[in-house]
């Protein structure tokens, strides 16, 4: 007879009570972690539609540029820190006026009238049905260079088009990017001149499904009775398919394309388009926040680990990365915050008092112990998915050094201060704040150090539960076998992690 401890259904009962009982709770701290995350977040990618993310940046780059020039012009650090605060506030105040201009109904008519003539002029060039599409596509089929999958996907295509609705340009258009994609994906051969005419149809659906586009955006702009805000006509989405369409009208090969009037109506809305572009001065939060990191750099680490800041962002820039590692980043600094709140008061307790470091021992033990892995489970079942389970269990991962290391700083403290506070009569709160902080400040900073580290890789385990971030994108390089995905959004992580460890010890050494 065999029989064995169901530990795993005790365990899962008590989480289910837990979620049950103490629902509250969890709605609470998930509230708390979800605002620091998100507030972080709007900083570090300077959202400009709230102020705190400017007046954060003010704030950071005034002391900080204080801080350099006071080691080196001491009588000249407020004289900088108030110029950095005048020109900050003056590109920010730019940057507003830029991204918030406001349209008013007169402006909004005078723009749909211009959207209207080159939908008008669009709409006198559509045909009735999709023959010239249908023509190419018959062609192909007849050129004797198709396999078995050519035919079928050809024919397949043809058929759908001699079925579709008048006006359903939008689809012609997709019907025949899927035959363009799977001849240059290689499951049918095609040759130069029918990949040719086969682009030609693309571009030539492409830009009369712009009428949709133009009809909605017209409509939105003649309904502006009051001043409203040009972020919110168009979204990243939309403005990237009008604009592909756009230019897909620039390049048409059609009569109607090359008349001198349709022309300049379509220079026209194109011109009238770039006001609406979501990512003007997208340049702008990485250029400041690289600068302001390599300030810290400059501040804390020296010269050279500045140079490698800047360099290394640039890099993950250029690679496309900015905003996950940013999201990284704010996950991160929010967790961290949280383990240090609790850990360091949590480290004093147990350097105090014996009966506390002795019930706190075995639990760290257990949660550096635990597999990261399994941290996610407890985080999904109180929390769902997303960035707040993904946090709380970084949170509660990164804490033990926070514990450790504050506890071993004071006990560290040598017994000659402790006496000799006492015998000048130091209450133990003097004590604490007066003497064994201050001593043990490099180690507390060095558990400062390792519980970011530990943050950041567990942050990266989370993309795993809808954490977003750089832990997404490896994720998504792992399931989709992408290598070259996988090996950019590591080389990311590897650059974010050696910028905090860097500063972060730079704070202990000192």
């Amino acid at each position: 007879m065999t029989w064995s401890i169901p530990i795993g259904e005790i365990f899962e009962a008590f989480i289910n009570w837990l979620t049950d009982s103490f629902s509250v709770i969890f709605d609470i701290i998930s509230g708390v972690l979800n605002f620091a995350i998100e507030a972080l977040e709007n900083i570090l990618l300077l959202d400009h539609s709230k102020i705190y993310p400017a007046l954060t940046l003010v704030v950071l780059l005034a002391f900080l540029t204080q801080y350099v020039v006071g080691r080196y012009r001491p009588g000249l650090r407020w004289i900088a820190a108030g110029a950095v605060i005048v020109v900050v506030l003056v590109v920010e105040v730019w940057r507003y006026s830029v991204l918030e201009y406001e349209i008013d109904q007169e402006t909004g008519t005078e723009m749909a009238a211009t959207i209207e003539d080159l939908d008008a002029r669009l709409a006198d060039a559509a045909p009735p049905d999709y023959s010239r599409g249908i023509e190419i596509l018959q062609s192909i089929a007849e050129s004797a260079e198709l396999n078995t999958a050519g035919e079928r996907e050809i024919g397949r295509a043809a058929r759908n088009l001699e079925r579709l609705r008048p006006g359903r340009f939008d689809d012609a258009e997709e019907e025949l990017l899927d035959v363009q994609t799977d001849a240059m994906e290689g499951d049918f051969a095609l040759s130069a001149q029918n990949m040719v005419r086969l682009q030609e149809a693309v571009l030539y659906y492409r830009a009369l499904s712009l009428r949709e586009d133009l009809d909605r955006l017209e409509e939105d702009l003649r309904e502006v009775e009051t001043a409203e805000l040009r972020s919110e006509f168009l979204n990243q989405r939309s403005f990237k398919r009008i604009s592909m369409r756009l230019e897909a009208a620039s390049q048409v090969d059609a009569a109607w394309a090359s008349d001198p009037a349709f022309a300049e109506a379509l220079g026209e809305v194109q011109s009238l388009l770039k006001g609406f572009d979501p990512n003007r001065l997208n340049w702008y939060p990485w250029v400041v926040l690289i600068l302001l990191f390599m300030i810290l750099c400059l501040a804390s680490a020296g010269g050279g680990m500045a140079i490698f800041t800047g360099v290394g962002f640039l890099l993950v820039v250029s690679m496309g990365f900015w905003e996950a590692t940013m999201e990284s980043l704010a996950l991160v600094l929010s967790a961290t915050i949280f383990a240090l709140l609790i850990g360091i008061p949590v480290g004093i307790a147990a350097a105090r008092n014996n009966v506390v470091d002795k019930i706190s021992r075995p639990i760290l033990d257990f949660m550096q112990t635990m597999p990261a892995f399994v941290y996610l489970i407890p985080a999904v079942l109180f929390f769902g998915l997303g960035k707040v389970p993904g946090a709380m269990a970084t949170l509660i991962f990164a804490m033990p050094p926070a514990v450790r290391l504050t506890s071993l700083g004071i006990r560290q403290v040598p017994t000659e201060v402790v006496e000799a506070c006492l015998a000048f009569g130091s209450t133990p709160r003097q004590l604490l704040y007066k003497a064994q902080l201050p001593i043990a400040r490099p180690t507390i900073l060095a558990g400062l150090n390792q519980t970011i580290m530990l943050a950041l890789s567990m942050v990266v385990i989370g993309g795993m539960i809808g954490a977003g971030g750089l832990g997404q994108e490896v994720l998504s390089g792992i399931t989709q076998l992408k290598i070259g995905l996988g090996f950019e959004s590591g080389i990311s992580v590897v650059i974010l992690a050696i910028f905090l460890d860097r500063v972060t010890q730079s704070f202990g050494s000192r």
